[in-house]
């Protein structure tokens, strides 16, 4: 029996447990999920309130519409007016109980809502701001496989409401997604914010730069598919922001950092202007181009980042197209302080002659992680082309290689064998089918694509050590070692082998 179940039957057994002091309670309540956790008002009357001791509410479709949770399980649910006049009533009655109990640490409201409930809306926060809440969620779209019949205008998250009167704004966390900002004319309701997230949220430069002057505690930063936003400055030199992630946002067209505690950064679209003034600690990035200037963007970035950050330590980048199309920078410059690199490779062509692979082992001299990502589609042409010619290259101090979208192909080997010769020391190599694929905020996750099982197979296996010597460690799909010894009695006992 899990915590959860165990705490809820301990509770329905035990009458003395409402005499408990409240913050006993309290624990028992946070061992629940919340819809779990306001369940329990039907045990008895003693039990009507105890859920209001539940430090985080969650006001979703599935907690607060649960006879809907049949017609939840399509790939697409219809909302309906009347879905969201009952929505809104159940919320305005959990949170009029709510606020009978202790501080409340988080509040989640996701569902489809617009600018016609905004009262509602605004006074749910309100109430939350009033006991003492420290993280707030406001999704107005109720996450994916949510479709509206009308198009009605949207919300507009009135910043003034993150401070009560008469008390200093307690708010850490906030994230929003689908609505709009009111002026930030008050200065002090941004004061206390640590982390802030911005999805599909209509604001101006003249906001953002006033949201990045009032937020003095901002230490994480994340704006996604902001339409309106045109250009990102960061000026505050001082500012205490650590972590910044920009993603599709549209119209950005220009980017400016000075900020000397910048220490992550994360950007997909397809700017090709950016620059870094006095970012010292900045030690990890990730670039992922798109549109049509990719390639120049890509070119941009190997050729200024080594001046740029020259104490860039990793090196998280999308690489699109490293065929024919792709021409490197001229001259190789030297990223002096890059340990681990991590390079996406798509398309992934036997057309490519490779010499990318040399350009990277000559830029990064003090390598010591190199993670390729393949995606490798099942209808490309795999050529079987001579051996490419590549110059010889020693490399020091490159101990780690994994390759994930390994299919064993030609030219997959060509580059592994150029790979394990160039690195001498060379002391680990992990392969593996599948695909692996970078999300965001340090986020991975591995697909199958266009191929099927997580292992390698024993076939693959051998031709791996025709080309990797027995002393480096081999691990396959699954991170699962793969025994040389096991490998070769296995085939040799194999139905099918030939004594």
């Amino acid at each position: 029996m899990g915590q959860q179940q165990k705490a809820l039957k301990l509770m329905k057994n035990n009458d003395v447990i409402p005499e408990l002091p409240d913050e006993i309670i309290s624990q028992f309540m946070s061992l629940l999920p919340f819809e779990e956790a306001v369940r329990t008002s039907v045990v008895s009357k003693k039990w009507i309130s105890v859920w209001t001791t539940h430090m985080d509410v969650v006001c979703n479709a599935t907690n607060v519409l649960a006879y809907l949770s049949e017609q939840f399980r399509d790939v697409y649910f219809l909302v309906r007016q009347d879905h969201r006049n009952r929505f809104m009533e159940r919320v305005d009655h959990i949170m009029q109980q709510r606020c009978k109990g202790p501080k409340m640490n988080s509040i989640v409201i996701s569902f489809p809502l617009s600018k016609e409930h905004e009262s509602h809306i605004t006074n749910w926060i309100s109430s939350a701001v009033m006991m003492g809440v420290e993280k707030i969620n406001l999704d107005l779209t109720g996450g994916s496989g949510f479709v509206t019949s009308d198009v009605p205008g949207s919300y507009t998250f009135p910043l003034s409401v993150l401070v009560f009167p008469g008390k200093s704004c307690t708010v850490k966390h906030l994230q929003l997604a689908s609505c709009g900002l009111d002026s930030l004319s008050i200065s002090n309701s941004l004061a206390s914010l640590v982390t802030l997230e911005l999805q599909n949220v209509n604001f101006t430069d003249q906001q953002l730069d006033a949201m990045l002057c009032n937020c003095l505690f901002l230490e994480r930063m994340f704006l996604k598919s902001c339409p309106e936003l045109v250009n990102f400055k960061l000026t505050n030199r001082r500012s205490r922001l650590r972590f910044l992630a920009i993603r599709s946002c549209c119209r950005l067209n220009y980017f400016e950092l000075d900020g000397e505690n910048l220490e992550i950064f994360e950007y997909t679209g397809q700017i090709d202007r950016f620059l870094f003034k006095h970012v010292p600690k900045l030690a990890e990035v990730y670039f992922c181009f798109c549109g049509s200037s990719r390639v120049e963007s890509a070119v941009c970035a190997l050729s200024r980042l080594a001046s740029d950050i020259p104490q860039l330590k990793i090196l998280n980048m999308v690489w699109i197209r490293v065929n024919l199309a792709f021409q490197l920078p001229e001259g190789v410059p030297t990223f002096i302080n890059i340990k681990h690199l991590v390079l996406t490779v798509f398309p992934f062509l036997d057309e490519d002659k490779l010499g990318w692979i040399t350009y990277i082992l000559k830029s990064a001299p003090l390598l010591k992680n190199l993670q390729l990502n393949q995606f490798i589609s099942s209808f490309t042409r795999q050529l079987e082309v001579n051996d490419t010619q590549l110059p010889e290259v020693t490399h020091l101090h490159l101990r780690e290689i994994e390759i994930n979208g390994y299919q064993g192909n030609h030219h997959e080997k060509e580059l592994l064998k150029y790979l394990v010769d160039s690195a001498v020391k060379l002391d680990l190599l992990v392969i593996s089918p599948q695909v692996k694929v970078y999300k965001g905020l340090n986020d991975w996750c591995y697909e199958e694509l266009n191929f099927a099982g997580g292992n390698l197979s024993l076939e693959k296996i051998e031709e791996l050590h025709s080309v990797v010597p027995k002393a480096i460690r081999i691990w396959g799909g699954g991170l699962k070692e793969v025994d040389t010894t096991q490998d070769e009695s296995a085939a040799e006992n194999s139905p099918n082998s030939e004594k």
